[in-house]
């Protein structure tokens, strides 16, 4: 198959082979000077060029959709960024983030192609809400998604999503790249608010609550008994489609994932703590998929986000448009099914799901 890579900058390059080791490959040589020294000299040019906009830019009222890998998150963040009011990063940016600002109005004007997620072949258009990671970890932010390209180092990159558990120079470089991304959405969105998507926002709640302070938070979640093979399923697929060496097997990455969602969950408690129902939504992706205008309008009053009735059709056009897909729900091996039951007894009684 063919190796699709991600657009990381030369220094991004270079934190990745210093950090997890890796070999120094013509290919990866290649990557480093001269794509990723394109990415960087246009992340300057774009930062000089905008830099009035940028200085004048406002984060204010975001929203945050949270939840752990595959519970619907996607689909939530699609329907909530129909409205106008709001503004959200577009996968144009996150792919792009170096030079967005001066290329994405032409890149949606004229229809940029659409490609298919490698987990589950739906279409992501230039114009579709994406997830800021992608953004952060092709600036050189430290981030789990640094597994995809060393995929070996798994169960340690995905430490990497709380920025409070970063080096300071870590961190602090993980908090500018953040406010710099987002400040020029923001700019592009004509300071609309913005609706954010990303899983690894779930680990770090404590610091986003610093950064921004007013935000406002949905977390969904779904039936760890059809969730947890769709994680190794999705882990896999992005493995073989950006990985730089070996792939771990399914029983590694079970592993890794049956270890770290017990840790998302620590990591989500502490940061939302004490964060007003106001503030804090939690839905199922069950009742999501159910009755997507009902779940939709209700988090509308909760979180006090608009009228929204002047929203309603569009939330239900964007939904019959995924009526018809159907989440694959296999069941994980009876070994693993076992440990679920045992290690992740927690997460099916918070949110109220049966042992399987």
């Amino acid at each position: 198959m063919s190796r699709q890579y991600l657009n990381l900058t030369t220094g991004a390059w270079w934190q990745l082979r210093r950090n997890w080791r890796l070999p120094l490959s013509l290919m990866l040589l290649w990557q480093t000077l001269v794509p990723g020294w394109l990415f960087s000299m246009l992340t300057t040019v774009q930062r000089v060029t905008t830099r009035k906009q940028l200085a004048r830019a406002t984060i204010r009222d975001a929203i945050v959709i949270i939840g752990y890998w595959r519970s619907g998150t996607t689909l939530l963040h699609e329907l909530l960024c129909v409205d106008t009011r709001y503004s959200f990063p577009t996968t144009h940016a996150c792919m792009n983030p170096h030079h967005f600002l001066l290329t994405e109005a032409y890149v949606v004007a004229h229809g940029g192609p659409g490609v298919t997620r490698p987990m589950d072949q739906m279409e992501v258009r230039p114009e579709s809400p994406q997830e800021d990671e992608f953004a952060l970890l092709s600036l050189g932010a430290r981030s789990p998604y640094e597994a995809l390209l060393a995929p070996r180092q798994l169960t340690q990159a995905l430490k990497l999503a709380d920025p409070r558990d970063l080096t300071a120079t870590d961190q602090k470089r993980w908090r500018s790249v953040f406010l710099s991304f987002l400040s020029g959405v923001s700019v592009r969105g004509a300071a609309r608010p913005l609706i954010l998507k990303s899983p690894t926002h779930g680990y770090r709640i404590a610091t986003l609550r610093e950064l921004l302070p007013d935000a406002r938070y949905i977390l969904i979640v779904r039936n760890p008994a059809t969730h947890f093979e769709s994680v190794i399923r999705m882990w896999r697929r992005m493995f073989e489609t950006y990985s730089l060496g070996p792939i771990p097997s399914d029983d590694e990455i079970r592993e890794a994932v049956l270890a770290d969602r017990v840790r998302f969950e620590a990591k989500l408690a502490f940061g939302a703590a004490g964060l007003p129902g106001s503030r804090f939504v939690v839905l199922a992706y069950e009742s999501l998929i159910a009755d997507p205008v009902g779940v939709v309008g209700h988090l509308y009053e909760r979180l006090d986000l608009g009228d929204f009735a002047l929203v309603r059709d569009r939330v239900a056009s964007e939904a019959a448009l995924r009526r018809e897909y159907r989440p694959l729900s296999r069941q994980a091996p009876c070994l693993w099914r076992k440990r679920i039951n045992t290690e992740w007894v927690s997460v099916f009684t918070q949110y109220g799901y049966n042992l399987l």
